[in-house]
C-alpha cells in the first residue's frame, strides 16, 4: 500500500509539473535568412575571409598586371572588414592595406564576371547567405569563387572570379 502511495504522489507530481509555465528555447525558423545573416555576423570585428575546402588560404589584395585583383595565397590572407547596408541588407567588404603613409582602404568591386579591389564609390555589395560549413557570397553577377590559374609573368596564382558555382566560404575572426 505504502508502494502504492507513493507511486499516485509521484503520479500526481507529475501532472501538476506538466501545467508548470516552463521557459522553451529560443530557436526559431526565420522567414528572412537576410535578416538572420546580419544578426548572426558582427561587423565590429574584421575576419578572414577563407575557403572552406582550403582553411590555409585566404582572400588578399595583390597589384598584378597594372590592375588591382584579389587571389588566394598560402596564408590566411588579409583581415577584411564587413559593412552592413540596412537600406538593401547586404554587405560591402573592406581592406585595409598598410602602405608608406598609412593604411588605405580597398572594397571589393564587381565587373562581369572579375573581382577586384576598388574605391568605396565602386564597392559591390554582397548576399552573405549561411550555408552547411560556412558562406556563399554573391553579388550581382555571380557568387565568389576562385580557380587555380598558370600565370606566365607570375606562376601558379590562385584567383577569385564570378560564377554560377556556390563555393562554401568561413568567415574567421582576427584575433
Amino acid at each position: 500500500m505504502k508502494s502504492k502511495g507513493a507511486l499516485i504522489s509521484f503520479l500526481v507530481l507529475v501532472i501538476l509539473l506538466g501545467f508548470l509555465p516552463i521557459e522553451k528555447a529560443s530557436a526559431s525558423v526565420s522567414s528572412n535568412p537576410l535578416n538572420e545573416v546580419a544578426n548572426q555576423i558582427d561587423t565590429s570585428k574584421n575576419y578572414y575571409i577563407v575557403p572552406a575546402d582550403s582553411p590555409t588560404k585566404g582572400l588578399r589584395f595583390r597589384l598584378l598586371f597594372g590592375a588591382r585583383i584579389h587571389v588566394l595565397v598560402g596564408s590566411q590572407g588579409d583581415p577584411m572588414k564587413l559593412h552592413f547596408s540596412e537600406e538593401n541588407k547586404k554587405y560591402r567588404i573592406e581592406d585595409s592595406v598598410n602602405w608608406i603613409k598609412g593604411p588605405i582602404s580597398y572594397w571589393f568591386s564587381t565587373s562581369d564576371d572579375s573581382v577586384y579591389f576598388g574605391g568605396e564609390e565602386n564597392a559591390a555589395y554582397w548576399t552573405i547567405t549561411p550555408v552547411e560549413g560556412g558562406y556563399t557570397l554573391q553579388a550581382e553577377g555571380g557568387y565568389l569563387k576562385y580557380e587555380n590559374i598558370e600565370s606566365p609573368m607570375y606562376g601558379p596564382l590562385t584567383m577569385t572570379y564570378l560564377g554560377k558555382e556556390k563555393v562554401v566560404w568561413k568567415l574567421v575572426p582576427v584575433l
